[in-house]
């Protein structure tokens, strides 16, 4: 290692900025835990990509989804969807609260 690529106080930001509550006595250890890390990424900033095409999709497909189309077949009527619930009114579903006021 020829100079620190991260300090102890800024681990101590980082932390805080995540709401990551580390103990005193961690903050050292977790310093020298990540300066191999950025110490790598640091190196990988070296590599030439000047004639290096981005790749922002890797599959070729233009749209892996398909069309929000209704399917008739298979949809239930109100009488099928309701048939197994243990309480309905109206043709809805009856549920417990789930919000008190």
């Amino acid at each position: 290692m020829s100079s620190k690529t991260i300090t102890a106080n800024e681990v101590k930001r980082v932390a805080k900025l995540a709401r990551i509550n580390i103990p005193p006595e961690k903050i050292d250890q977790f310093t020298s835990q990540l300066e191999p890390i950025l110490e790598n990424f640091a190196s990988l900033s070296k590599v030439n990509t000047d004639d290096v095409v981005p790749t922002y999709q890797t599959t070729g497909l233009n749209t892996v989804l398909r069309e929000d189309v209704v399917d008739k077949d298979r949809m239930f009527t109100q009488k099928q969807a309701l048939s197994n619930a243990p309480q309905s009114s109206n043709g809805y579903f009856v549920t417990s609260a789930t919000i008190k006021k």
